[in-house]
C-alpha cells in the first residue's frame, strides 16, 4: 500500500498547491477560470485522443469493461433511488445526494491512472470515460431534474452537452482514427504528445483551486452517506463487477480507480442550474477530495489483495 499512497501523493500535492495558490490569489483570480477551460476543452482532449489513437483495441477486453461499468452504474442508481423512500431529505438534497456518490473528478482519475500504470492506464481510462461520463451525465440529469426545484427538465440540454462534450468526442475520434489507420504524420503526432503533456499538471492545480469550503452543520449525515458510497461501496461494487466479467489486472484497477475519485465539480454546477441543493453539493466535493487521498490507496491495496 506504501508504493500506492507513494504514486498518488504527487497528485494530491498538486491539488493542495492549487488550493493555496487561489488562497494567496496567485497568479490571480482570472487565472483559475481561463486555467480549467483550455485543459477540459484542450489538452485533456488531446491526451485522450492520442492515448485512444494509440491504443492495441484488438488486444483488449472492451465489451466486458463496457458491460462492467453499465451494471456498475445501473446498480447504485437502483439502490439510491430505493433509499429515497427511507431516507428524510428534501428533493433537492436527496439529488445532490445522488451525485455525490456517482459523479466523480475525471482529472484526479487519469492522473492516479497515469502514474500507477503509465500509457497503459491513460488507454484503459479513455475506454472508461468513454462509457461512464455519458452514463453518469444522464442519470444525473433525470436524477437533478426530478428531485430538483427548477422547472427545466434538461434533457435537450443533457443531449446538446453530450454531443459537444471534448473528453467524449476526443475518445470517439482517437477510436476512430485508430480503427481507421488514419496517419498522423509531419510531426503533428509529436505535437499534440507536447500538448496533451500540459494536461496533468494544470488539470489537478485547477481541481485544488475550485474547492470551496463550508462548515457542514446541519449536513453532516447526507456527506457522510454520500462520501461512504463514493469513497468505499462505489469501488468495492466495481472490483466484484469486475471480477465477475473476469477482467485482467490493469483494466479491474483502472475502473477501481474510476469508482473510488472524488465528485467533481461538475456536479456543483449542474445543482444550481437545475435546483438541487448546491451548498451539500459544495461540502460533498470538498470533504470527498480530502478523503480519498487515505480512501484510495485502502481501496486498491484491498482489492489486490
Amino acid at each position: 500500500m506504501f508504493q500506492v499512497i507513494t504514486a498518488l501523493t504527487p497528485i494530491f500535492l498538486l491539488i493542495f498547491l492549487g488550493w493555496v495558490f487561489k488562497k494567496i490569489d496567485f497568479p490571480g483570480e482570472s487565472f483559475w477560470p481561463a486555467a480549467e477551460k483550455i485543459t477540459y476543452s484542450v489538452f485533456f482532449p488531446e491526451l485522450l485522443f492520442i492515448n485512444t489513437f494509440r491504443a492495441p483495441f484488438a488486444d483488449m477486453e472492451v465489451l466486458p469493461i463496457v458491460f462492467s461499468i453499465v451494471l456498475i452504474i445501473s446498480i447504485a442508481t437502483a439502490i439510491l433511488l430505493l433509499l429515497r423512500f427511507f431516507l428524510p431529505l428534501s428533493g433537492p438534497a436527496f439529488s445532490s445526494l445522488y451525485q455525490g456518490s456517482l459523479r466523480l473528478n475525471t482529472y484526479v482519475g487519469i492522473s492516479a491512472a497515469f502514474v500507477l500504470f503509465g500509457d497503459q492506464g491513460l488507454i484503459f481510462s479513455a475506454v472508461v470515460i468513454s462509457v461512464m461520463i455519458p452514463l453518469i451525465n444522464f442519470f444525473s440529469v433525470c436524477i437533478v431534474s426530478r428531485y430538483g426545484t427548477s422547472d427545466s427538465k434538461g434533457m435537450s440540454g443533457l443531449i446538446s452537452a453530450l454531443v459537444r462534450n471534448p473528453l467524449i468526442l476526443a475518445c470517439l475520434l482517437g477510436i476512430a482514427a485508430n480503427l481507421l489507420n488514419v496517419p498522423l504524420e509531419f510531426g503533428l503526432m509529436e505535437f499534440i504528445v507536447i500538448m496533451s503533456q500540459a494536461s496533468l499538471p494544470l488539470g489537478l492545480l485547477s481541481v485544488g483551486a475550485g474547492l470551496v469550503f463550508h462548515g457542514i452543520k446541519g449536513n453532516v449525515w447526507t456527506v457522510v452517506l454520500a462520501s461512504a458510497v463514493k469513497l468505499a461501496i462505489l469501488p468495492l461494487l466495481a472490483a466484484l463487477m469486475s471480477w465477475m466479467m473476469g477482467l485482467e489486472a490493469t483494466s479491474k484497477n483502472v475502473i477501481v480507480i474510476f469508482a473510488s475519485l472524488p465528485c467533481g465539480p461538475a456536479a456543483y454546477v449542474l445543482a444550481r442550474q437545475l435546483g438541487g441543493d448546491h451548498k451539500v453539493m459544495a461540502e460533498i466535493i470538498a470533504i470527498q477530495t480530502i478523503a480519498a487521498f487515505l480512501t484510495m490507496p485502502l481501496l486498491l491495496r484491498f482489492v489486490n489483495y
